[in-house]
């Protein structure tokens, strides 16, 4: 098992300048082909909705290429492999666009979560998702997390722009706006009930407690909702497990606003401060009567 100080290093070596696929963001093969018509994604060192799909750490290896989920796969697996304990984590559902807001009330975030509409087209706009890496820090004794980049700067990225301890992710970023129907879940071995402190937060048994505010159970795989095992049953049904890292990650309006005051979240301003200070009171009320998960 990695020493005092050596999880850290663990992740700045895999992900640093140095390492070739893991610099993914630079990084295209020779003939490199460019987009695709089925494939909204550049089909280079990051691409989803591949076929074959590349997902499994060798997979990637193989075909240099990958989706979110491929990455942090590769990524998870090699800090697993030296003794670091990680663990994919994501949104099955952003906070965004045309699927903000409760299912209850817009039927696009159902159509989100189920990677496309009812006897629809599935992906493209509708896989409003992402996913990257959390492992655990050995000298903070907490789980923090770090996105497939060029940088080993963990905590500035792209879905979360700044991380304050006690007030989450910035206001206006995708991860800050986390909420009931947008919520972010890690994968864990851990069974339903297993301690909160260690986990990050509740464990989730995805059969019985994912569940949508319109009362559709979901699967936190939108982009295979309906793939199912051997023997016919969804897989999300076999004993899928996740911890509810919603509140790790959400923006916290009292901390956001103060955190402005000193300069220490730049990506929220006093006025989004406030006004996020209002909807996280009503969400709060929301959520109070809501089911949980």
């Amino acid at each position: 098992a990695p020493r005092r100080g050596g999880s850290q290093a663990v992740v700045d070596s895999l992900i640093s300048q140095s390492v070739r696929m893991m610099t993914w963001t630079n990084f295209t093969w020779k003939d490199f082909p460019g987009g695709s018509p089925t494939n909204e994604y550049k089909l280079g060192p990051f691409a989803s909705g591949t076929a074959p799909p590349a997902l499994a750490p060798f997979d990637v290896v193989a075909y240099g290429f990958a989706s979110c989920t491929g990455w942090a796969k590769m990524l998870s697996s090699a800090l697993k492999a030296v003794g670091v304990p990680a663990r994919e984590v994501g949104s099955p559902c952003w906070n965004t666009a045309e699927f903000q807001g409760l299912a209850v009330d817009n039927p696009n975030v159902s159509a989100c979560w189920a990677g496309g509409v009812s006897n629809g087209p599935s992906g493209g706009k509708f896989l409003n998702d992402h996913t990257w890496v959390e492992y655990w820090d050995n000298v903070a004794q907490n789980w923090r997390f770090t996105d497939i980049a060029s940088s080993s700067s963990a905590e500035q990225t792209w879905f979360c722009r700044s991380y304050t301890t006690g007030g989450g992710c910035a206001c206006s970023s995708n991860a800050g706006k986390a909420m009931r129907d947008h919520g972010i879940y890690a994968t864990t071995w851990s069974s339903a009930g297993d301690g909160e402190e260690m986990n990050g937060g509740r464990v989730l048994d995805v059969n019985q407690d994912l569940v949508l505010s319109s009362g559709e159970a979901v699967s936190p795989m939108p982009w295979a909702s309906k793939l199912r095992s051997p023997n016919g049953r969804l897989l999300k049904n076999v004993g899928l497990r996740v911890v509810n890292r919603t509140d790790f990650y959400r923006c916290r309006p009292a901390a956001a606003s103060a955190a402005v005051g000193v300069g220490a979240d730049a990506g929220a301003t006093a006025a989004e401060a406030a006004a996020l200070t209002l909807r996280g009171d009503v969400m709060e009320l929301v959520e109070s009567w809501l089911p949980s998960g």
